[in-house]
């Protein structure tokens, strides 16, 4: 059967689709900070209020913040990972800008009425920008999630997904687990040791219910971080390269989704023995 052209698979190349957002960034039809007609390209807009932006560090507008990362200005120098930190920056400033617009909606309020003006005088664009970054995003596998006062892409995982609503009350833990599909974070042994440990906190606050419903996964889980340089630094621990330990480090987290999303499992049923069976 032939297909129609909407039925054709979708291909993600990254780099194309920065080209694409790019080349749309650079057409003069922003409206800037001071008001001034739509002619103006997004960065050009960016700039002209960066100064009020409160995460530029020392930076005086966008190219200078990303000479400040180290990171390349031009789209068609960066590489994967640089492609990522573009994409966003972007969505994160546009949602800062539209978080003046959505407070004053909610809250009644309004801090700065020129940020205000600039979202919607900007609005159109700006919500095809977020939109197709989203899409970007989905066919790349990764969601977007707000963590610390900033948006960011989360590596889709059904493990940690599937625990998510079980955890929707612990919101140290749901922030550990999705950051440690963060992408800034993908390589980093510092950071994925940090989220480990914080998530093993977590489990050993219960611990005498985890031992009580899965005690061969609780010991296994508590081995690696008694061991590989997690909970203590002596000369006992194993010592591996950065790869290999990453390696551990990740089946560590799966072993711990698989022990918080076990007891959960194993309570549920059990309350619908004791609902359901208890008159049997």
């Amino acid at each position: 059967m032939v297909k129609s052209i909407f039925e054709l698979e979708k291909r993600t190349d990254i780099r194309k689709e920065c080209l694409r957002i790019e080349k749309y960034l650079a057409k003069p039809q922003f409206r800037n900070f001071d008001g001034y007609y739509h002619n103006n390209t997004f960065w050009s807009m960016v700039n002209s209020c960066f100064k009020l932006w409160p995460y530029r560090y020392t930076a005086t507008n966008a190219s200078d913040f990303f000479d400040l990362l180290e990171l390349h200005t031009k789209v068609e120098e960066m590489n994967n990972t640089e492609y990522f930190y573009y994409l966003q920056f972007i969505y994160d400033f546009v949602m800062w800008v539209a978080s003046y617009y959505y407070d004053a909606d909610i809250y009644g309020i309004n801090s700065n009425k020129k940020i205000l003006d600039l979202f919607i005088d900007n609005q159109d664009e700006f919500d095809l920008i977020t939109t197709n970054i989203k899409i970007i995003m989905d066919f790349s596998n990764y969601s977007i999630e707000k963590i610390n006062d900033h948006y960011t892409f989360i590596k889709r995982d059904a493990d940690t997904d599937s625990i998510l609503s079980i955890i929707e009350n612990e919101n140290d833990l749901r922030l550990a687990l999705l950051e440690y599909n963060d992408f800034r974070i993908e390589n980093d042994v510092e950071e994925k040791k940090k989220l480990i440990f914080k998530i093993y906190q977590f489990i050993e606050l219960h611990k005498k219910d985890y031992q009580e419903k899965n005690n061969t996964l609780y010991k296994s889980i508590s081995h690696i971080v008694n061991n590989y340089k997690i909970r203590h630094s002596n000369s006992c621990q194993i010592s591996l390269n950065d790869s290999d330990t990453i390696e551990v480090y990740d089946i560590c987290f799966k072993m711990m989704i698989h022990l918080i999303r076990d007891s959960y499992i194993k309570d549920s049923f059990k309350k619908i023995k004791e609902k359901y069976e208890s008159n049997m």
